[in-house]
């Protein structure tokens, strides 16, 4: 029995069972976590997302309390089934949002259905550029999957293990906030799969980056000691829809971390107001990052008769 204020929902979709949690109603975005979340990776952002949206933040397969089947974990094969998932719940449009390796899931599933997702919210993770030596617990997980079952089993030590070696120390979650994300992975099943989501991650389709021409805002933690800053550099270059970078004063775990920026920055992308000249984007001119888009976009002025030259 959930004893939270949020409504939560089961149901199996050929033959996996699926936990999520659901709020508002409208305009439907997808909340996708990473290891060692749950859908609570979203919790301070879902209130104000349900204001005017239809909220949908699952369990994914393997974790919390949605199935935990042995089988293909492949990010492609993953993407599928959440689509699936999808289509049963109702869901055809959406924004999408990912952390972690919930952004592994949301990029393979706008590569397989990019009609589909009508803005994304990208948070914290390499995409053209990756220097596996700053994440050796990828290759790793990916090689020894028992031995990572074994540590993944003690949800509390690797759990801590996670925030204490990924959060700026002053941002890290409470007390109270730690033991609720380390008893979402505490549920039977979750150490016995999970590994092989490194495992089978070469097994997946590649990704063709070209089809994410919907809006996109890429969220990068400054202080995030496996993703350098010079990760954030030159996506524009990669996402035709790259509409920002914005850089958090945070560590890894930017919707803990920085709950209330990462909900403005939602609703405001949601509603195309994230302007460049917010304060919120104070870290990302700092390194130079795009704070608008790279690209040409329609003029829709105020005084449509009169040209204007383009700075610069």
């Amino acid at each position: 029995m959930q004893t939270d204020n949020f409504n939560h929902n089961t149901t199996e979709v050929d033959g996996l069972k699926w936990h999520w949690v659901e709020q508002g109603e409208g305009p439907a975005i997808v909340l996708l976590h990473g290891i060692p979340e749950s859908w609570r990776c979203w919790q301070h952002q879902i209130p104000t997302l349900a204001k005017q949206f239809r909220v949908i933040a699952p369990d994914m397969k393997g974790y919390g309390q949605s199935g935990k089947p042995k089988g293909d974990y492949a990010a492609s094969t993953v993407a599928a089934e959440t689509l699936a998932f999808l289509d049963a719940i109702g869901v055809e449009q959406f924004h999408i949002a990912g952390h972690d390796w919930g952004v592994v899931i949301a990029d393979n599933i706008i590569n397989l259905a990019p009609s589909r997702v009508e803005r994304y919210i990208r948070c914290c993770l390499s995409l053209h550029t990756y220097d596996a030596r700053n994440s050796l617990h990828h290759q790793w997980n990916g090689r020894n999957p028992e031995k990572a079952c074994q540590l993944m089993a003690n949800a509390d030590a690797y759990v801590r293990v996670w925030f204490d070696s990924s959060c700026k120390p002053e941002c890290r979650p409470d007390e109270a906030e730690i033991e609720e994300i380390i008893k979402e992975f505490s549920y039977a099943g979750i150490s016995d799969v999970v590994p092989l989501y490194f495992a089978h991650i070469r097994n997946s389709i590649p990704v063709d980056y070209s089809k994410f021409t919907m809006p996109v805002l890429y969220i990068h933690g400054e202080h995030d000691p496996r993703q350098p800053i010079e990760y954030a550099r030159g996506m524009e270059e990669h996402i035709p829809g790259l509409e920002a970078v914005l850089v958090l004063d945070a560590g890894h775990f930017v919707t803990w971390e920085r709950p209330a920026e990462v909900t403005n920055a939602m609703m405001w992308f949601l509603h195309s107001m994230l302007a460049s000249g917010l304060p919120l984007f104070d870290r990302s001119r700092h390194h130079g990052l795009p704070t608008k888009p790279v690209h040409d976009v329609e003029s829709w002025g105020v005084n449509p008769g009169i040209a204007r030259p383009k700075a610069g």
